[in-house]
C-alpha cells in the first residue's frame, strides 16, 4: 500500500477502514491503550471554542472527536469517505441521543461546505491515510474556517528519545499486529499503521504544511512520549 498514490491508494485505504469500521472503535482504543480519550479532549480544548462554535471534523471515522468537541460547540459536523465509518456514527449519535452532531459521507479534498463558515476544525489521526492530496485536504480545512479560527489535529509521531522510538517501533511494528489478528480478525491495519507512521512527516515538517497554506500561530505539542502530536493553528483575520 506504500507505494500506491492517488486514487489507488485512497481507495485501498477506503476499502481496508470500511472492512474494519464495525471494530474500529475497539481498535483505537487498545492500540491507545486508552490514551486516545484523553488525546481528543486535549485537541478540542485547543480550539478555545465559545458555546456558540460550529466545529467541523474531518475524517470522523465512527465519531468520537465530533461528539468529543459537540459537548463544548453549540453545532458539530463531522464526514468520511468511508459509508460503513458513517452508518455507525449515525448509530452512535442516535442511540446517545446527541444533539447538535451531524455527520455525513465526503471526501476530505472536496469538502461540501461554505467558505468561512465554522469557527473549529477537528482531524484525529486521518492525515497519514490521505497524504498523496495533503495539500488540498489542509487548504480545504483553511477555506472553511472563519477568520480567526483554529485547527486541531492529532496525529502519530516518531518519538524524539531514542530508548522510547524503539520501544514504540517495536509494539507497533511486531505486537500489535500478532495482538491485532486476534482482535479485528486480521493484522492488516496493524501493518498499515507501522508504514504509514513511518512514512509520515515530522512534527516540524507538518507545521511547515500548514503555514503553506496559510494558517498562522502554528505549533504542535507532543503528547504519550512522543508518540502523538497534536497539531495547532489559526486562520489570520
Amino acid at each position: 500500500m506504500a507505494a500506491k498514490t492517488g486514487g489507488s491508494f485512497t481507495s485501498a485505504v477506503q476499502e481496508m477502514f470500511g472492512s474494519l469500521a464495525h471494530r474500529y472503535d475497539s481498535f483505537n482504543h487498545w492500540a491507545s491503550l486508552g490514551l486516545d480519550y484523553g488525546w481528543r479532549r486535549a485537541a478540542v480544548r485547543s480550539l478555545q471554542l465559545s458555546d456558540d462554535a460550529m466545529v467541523l471534523d474531518v475524517a470522523t471515522g465512527t465519531g468520537d472527536l465530533a461528539f468529543t468537541a459537540a459537548r463544548q460547540a453549540s453545532r458539530t459536523a463531522g464526514f468520511d469517505f468511508s459509508p460503513q465509518m458513517i452508518e455507525i456514527a449515525v448509530h452512535k449519535a442516535q442511540k446517545g441521543k446527541v444533539a447538535g452532531v451531524s455527520f455525513q459521507v465526503a471526501r476530505a479534498e472536496q469538502m461540501p461546505y461554505g467558505d468561512d463558515f465554522f469557527h473549529g476544525a477537528t482531524s484525529a489521526f486521518a492525515m497519514r491515510n490521505v497524504k498523496p492530496m495533503l495539500g488540498e485536504v489542509l487548504a480545504e480545512m483553511h477555506r472553511v474556517l472563519r477568520p480567526d479560527g483554529r485547527v486541531a489535529i492529532l496525529e502519530f509521531s516518531r518519538p524524539p528519545v531514542a530508548p522510547v522510538r524503539w520501544a514504540h517501533g517495536l509494539y507497533v511494528r511486531s505486537i500489535m499486529p500478532r495482538i491485532g489478528r486476534r482482535l479485528v480478525g486480521s493484522a492488516e491495519p496493524f501493518e498499515y499503521l507501522h508504514r504509514s507512521i513511518e512514512e509520515w512527516l515530522s512534527p516540524e515538517e507538518f507545521a511547515e504544511r500548514l503555514r503553506a497554506v496559510g494558517f498562522a500561530e502554528v505549533g504542535y505539542r507532543r503528547l504519550a512520549l512522543g508518540t502523538v502530536a497534536l497539531h495547532f493553528g489559526r486562520k489570520e483575520g
